[in-house]
């Protein structure tokens, strides 16, 4: 019994334990924003950003911060305090949060021809927070809607063609398959159309385009087109081959031409005397032994896509075998 009482005394105090230095309250400070970005829309300035998920003592955030949001005039030197100052909050009703997400639409037509500071905090608890978060934007009169967007099959893709009310210096194309969410940025143009190359004959896609502006380090864009589907079909069939040369050997006649270009190309055909005499061939060469000496014989190809669409023939060549 005498020997447990120590052991049982250190037990007793190893599991009271002993306390330490007292530790101060938590602030609860929301990080700052770290992947704020602003860009201008349709006469809209639109800024987005994540909300971050810890506090700077590395807590989780349990309760959504209040976000403060502005927008201001920038001077020759940025001086946070006097933009803080100057700057127009931006109402509640504006700005949108869904699973940590923010997005804001901001009216543009005050700011218009002036570089305004789109600025975001996050204030926790009696408003604490660790500053602002900052982008800077030149403000430009609305761009002009593309209109009556109309798609087409096209060879070698989907041709888009569409009118503006004033010329813009750019436009943009977006793609998505129907039924799916995320639009893909099929490609650009400085006129009012555009050959679509990125897509797969028999889905069905969805466009619309919008005209666009680079300034400074940011683009802005208009608000965009009508939506307009199409379910390409290839109905155009690839170019007929060039080059093609006969050459008489000692029991055949040897045909060469030039390779097909087009980028679904499939296979040749070759014709002899306006009779087909071989099908896919699949490479720009063939040897035609069924010949006999003394024939003269004409020689045309085509090229054939992997939709099944032949070319025109190839200009004739004759030949005959010794």
């Amino acid at each position: 019994m005498r020997l447990w009482l120590p052991v049982l005394a250190f037990a007793m105090l190893a599991g009271c334990g002993y306390p330490g230095e007292p530790l101060p309250p938590a602030l609860n400070r929301p990080l700052r924003v770290a992947d704020l970005t602003v860009m201008e829309r349709g006469g809209k300035i639109l800024a987005s950003f994540t909300i971050p998920k810890e506090t700077s003592e590395g807590l989780p955030i349990k309760t959504q911060p209040e976000i403060d949001m502005r927008v201001g005039p920038i001077a020759n030197t940025f001086i946070q305090a006097e933009w803080e100052q100057g700057a127009d909050r931006v109402p509640a009703d504006q700005i949108k949060v869904e699973n940590g997400r923010v997005e804001a639409e901001i009216p543009a037509a005050k700011y218009v021809g002036r570089t305004q500071v789109v600025g975001v905090r996050l204030l926790g608890p009696k408003g604490r927070n660790l500053g602002w978060s900052v982008d800077v934007l030149n403000v430009l009169a609305e761009l002009p809607r593309p209109e009556g967007l109309v798609v087409t099959d096209a060879s070698g893709g989907v041709g888009l063609e569409w009118r503006v009310a004033q010329p813009a210096p750019d436009f943009r194309v977006f793609r998505r398959l129907k039924g799916t969410k995320e639009w893909t940025r099929a490609g650009s143009s400085d006129k009012p159309s555009y050959l679509d190359t990125g897509i797969e004959y028999g889905k069905s896609y969805e466009y619309y385009v919008a005209s666009g502006e680079t300034t400074g380090t940011k683009y802005a864009e208009s608000d965009g087109s009508d939506v307009v589907s199409i379910v390409p079909k290839d109905k155009f069939a690839p170019a007929a081959p060039a080059g093609l040369a006969a050459v008489p050997g000692t029991k055949s006649i040897e045909l060469v031409w030039d390779s097909s270009k087009d980028a679904d190309f499939a296979f040749y055909r070759v014709y002899r005397d306006n009779a087909k005499v071989a099908d896919s061939v699949t490479t720009p060469s063939y040897s035609d032994r069924d010949v006999v000496g003394g024939a003269k014989h004409s020689y045309q190809v085509t090229a054939v896509d992997s939709a099944g669409n032949e070319s025109t023939r190839s200009a004739a060549v004759e030949a005959t075998l010794p």
